[in-house]
Protein backbone atom coordinates (compact mmCIF):
# COMPACT_ATOMS: atom_id res chain seq x y z
CA UNK A 1 0.00 0.00 0.00
CA UNK A 2 1.58 3.38 -1.16
CA UNK A 3 1.05 6.57 1.42
CA UNK A 4 -0.81 9.72 0.19
CA UNK A 5 0.96 12.38 -0.85
CA UNK A 6 0.56 14.40 2.58
CA UNK A 7 1.33 11.56 4.81
CA UNK A 8 4.81 11.39 3.26
CA UNK A 9 5.08 15.64 3.14
CA UNK A 10 4.51 15.39 6.71
CA UNK A 11 6.44 13.05 7.68
CA UNK A 12 9.53 15.06 5.40
CA UNK A 13 8.49 18.02 7.48
CA UNK A 14 8.97 15.78 10.29
CA UNK A 15 12.31 14.77 9.87
CA UNK A 16 13.47 18.45 8.89
CA UNK A 17 12.61 19.89 11.63
CA UNK A 18 14.21 17.62 14.08
CA UNK A 19 13.98 18.72 17.91
CA UNK A 20 11.64 21.53 17.16
CA UNK A 21 8.19 21.26 18.07
CA UNK A 22 5.79 21.86 15.52
CA UNK A 23 4.88 25.69 16.65
CA UNK A 24 8.75 26.75 16.70
CA UNK A 25 9.20 25.21 13.24
CA UNK A 26 5.86 26.92 12.10
CA UNK A 27 6.57 30.43 13.21
CA UNK A 28 10.72 29.89 11.28
CA UNK A 29 8.86 28.81 8.45
CA UNK A 30 5.97 31.46 7.95
CA UNK A 31 9.22 34.04 8.39
CA UNK A 32 11.13 32.57 5.57
CA UNK A 33 8.10 32.52 3.70
CA UNK A 34 7.42 35.88 4.25
CA UNK A 35 10.82 37.25 3.74
CA UNK A 36 11.25 35.16 0.46
CA UNK A 37 7.79 36.64 -0.50
CA UNK A 38 9.14 40.29 0.52
CA UNK A 39 12.50 39.57 -1.61
CA UNK A 40 10.80 37.91 -4.75
CA UNK A 41 8.34 41.37 -4.88
CA UNK A 42 10.82 43.84 -4.36
CA UNK A 43 13.38 42.70 -6.95
CA UNK A 44 10.01 42.65 -9.58
CA UNK A 45 8.55 45.93 -8.30
CA UNK A 46 12.58 47.63 -8.14
CA UNK A 47 12.38 47.96 -12.07
CA UNK A 48 8.59 49.57 -11.69
CA UNK A 49 10.17 52.18 -9.44
CA UNK A 50 13.41 53.54 -11.43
Amino acid sequence: MTKKPGNAQWDIVDQLRGALNADDFRDYMLSFLFLRYLSDNYEVCGGVIT
